[in-house]
């Protein structure tokens, strides 16, 4: 878990009393950003699981047009 919050600083990354593994982003999300897929809250059955969610919102945010 240490790994996966060193590589993305810009989340706040927890595990659950029912053993899954959440990330909350560090900041409020725009509309425009909302209605592109992003999101706010995800979660992953493990660190692997995550991970790959984490990459992926970060992808979404790099192809984001310009606001």
């Amino acid at each position: 878990m240490k790994e996966l919050q060193a590589a993305f600083p810009g989340w706040t990354i927890w595990r659950s009393s029912a053993d899954r593994l959440w990330a909350t982003r560090n900041r409020q999300l725009t509309d425009v950003e909302m209605n592109y897929g992003l999101s706010h809250t995800i979660d992953g059955d493990d660190a692997h699981q995550l991970g790959e969610q984490l990459r992926d919102q970060e992808r979404l945010a790099s192809e984001l047009p310009p606001q």
